[in-house]
């Protein structure tokens, strides 16, 4: 197969959920098919990076642009028919790139990554297109009002949440086909009129090889400690960072003043800053090649989230290395866990902190926990076993 790939940004490298997707499913397509990958190139380390990508036989075409000022986003926000976060990607560059390698290259197919990009339809008259919605972004953007204090910001977020439910409405039904990544997100898309024969779920996954626990919880190898990872210049990571330390720790740290959070990932924001400047048992850590030595000398893996869609992969990276997950209901949506069995849920401050205290002196629940959490992701979210059903979405398209 020939399938054209279109992203937003480039994956690599893969420091946000939203990355670690596209990059584990543009390898997937890779493994079967010939990829022309074109993006929007923010930085001029792109083309370095990009390198990694050519090395595994992926053409890529970056097409530059620059991110959005305060004063423009303002401007869009008060007078643009589209959300900001669809309309910034918008360039007549890259749709004159797009319609000329649709009228010099044999396509079987179109794969469009993000909503973001779903605008992109109209250069691909009579190619088959299809749509991975990695979030229904509408629904994000409806949560973000929910628990936004400020009335300006509420007003603001409700109304882009207005205007990304009609565009979302609109161009899903454009497509082919389209992937969600749970039954709940497909459900939503059907709810504004998409097709639901044309809908696959095509979930979040893992590396498992990568992301290993070694299950053994040996004296001194563990600190008191809790993890939450994450782009922190994501609203919804830094609300529940922001959530957690506000809300929960002192909670916790009523009954035992130990434990220490802290929170993996780039650009944490002023306020969480001012927290942890303000107690040395939160560790904000900023970007980290590698966050697994961080989860593996934290007992419990935290997901304190009240704004979110589609699923965390945050979450199955913690279940595959054995750590307990203890995550509100939006945290966890669209994963298969059950709450007791793999995966502990806690949606009030009160009820999060003492289960948290409770599975500190419990090691055989961490450990009974943690287990079936791993099985639960090595059974079904392994990126190779999500991989095949993919590629079975793309059989119907091969010329």
């Amino acid at each position: 197969m020939h399938i054209l790939f279109i992203a937003p940004r480039l994956p690599i490298p893969a420091d946000t959920g939203g990355k670690i997707r596209t990059l584990n499913i543009l390898k997937q397509l890779a493994s079967c098919a010939r990829i022309h990958f074109v993006c929007f190139s923010f930085d001029e380390k792109d083309q370095e990076f990009s390198s990694a990508l050519k090395s595994d036989g992926i053409e890529v075409i970056l097409v530059p642009i620059k991110e959005l000022s305060f004063a423009d986003k303002i401007i869009r926000v008060l007078t643009g028919s589209e959300p900001v976060s669809v309309s910034k990607y918008y360039s007549d560059v890259m749709e004159g790139i797009l319609s000329e390698l649709h009228q010099t290259n044999q396509f079987d197919a179109a794969h469009i990554d993000h909503l973001h990009m779903a605008h992109y339809r109209g250069c691909f008259d009579g190619l088959p297109c299809v749509l991975d919605e990695h979030n229904v972004e509408y629904k994000i953007l409806e949560r973000c009002a929910d628990v936004e204090k400020s009335a300006l910001k509420r007003f603001i977020f409700k109304g882009q949440a207005r205007k990304m439910k009609k565009f979302e409405a609109d161009h899903v039904k454009k497509f082919s086909a389209y992937l969600a990544v749970s039954d709940e997100d497909k459900n939503l898309l059907v709810d504004l009129g998409a097709d639901s024969a044309l809908g696959h779920v095509i979930s979040n996954g893992v590396d498992t090889g990568y992301f290993q626990g070694s299950g053994v919880r040996s004296q001194g190898s563990e600190e008191e400690a809790v993890v939450f990872t994450g782009s922190m210049d994501w609203l919804p990571n830094d609300d529940a960072a922001l959530y957690f330390c506000k809300d929960i720790l002192p909670l916790v740290w009523k009954e035992n003043p130990k434990v220490k959070f802290y929170v993996i990932g780039k650009s944490p924001s002023a306020r969480l800053s001012e927290y942890a400047g303000s107690d040395d048992r939160i560790i904000l850590t900023g970007r980290v090649d590698d966050v697994r030595a961080y989860v593996e000398r934290s007992r419990i893996f935290v997901v304190p989230l009240r704004i979110g869609g589609g699923t965390r992969l945050k979450i199955l990276e913690a279940m595959a290395m054995q750590r307990v997950v203890v995550s509100t209901s939006i945290g966890a949506e669209g994963i298969a866990c059950r709450d007791g069995h793999d995966i502990i849920i806690a949606d009030k401050p009160e009820d999060f902190a003492r289960k948290v205290l409770t599975l500190l002196d419990d090691p055989s629940t961490l450990h009974r926990v943690g287990l079936a959490g791993c099985q639960l992701v090595e059974e079904r979210y392994d990126w190779n076993i999500i991989g095949r059903t993919l590629l079975k979405v793309y059989e119907k398209y091969k010329a």
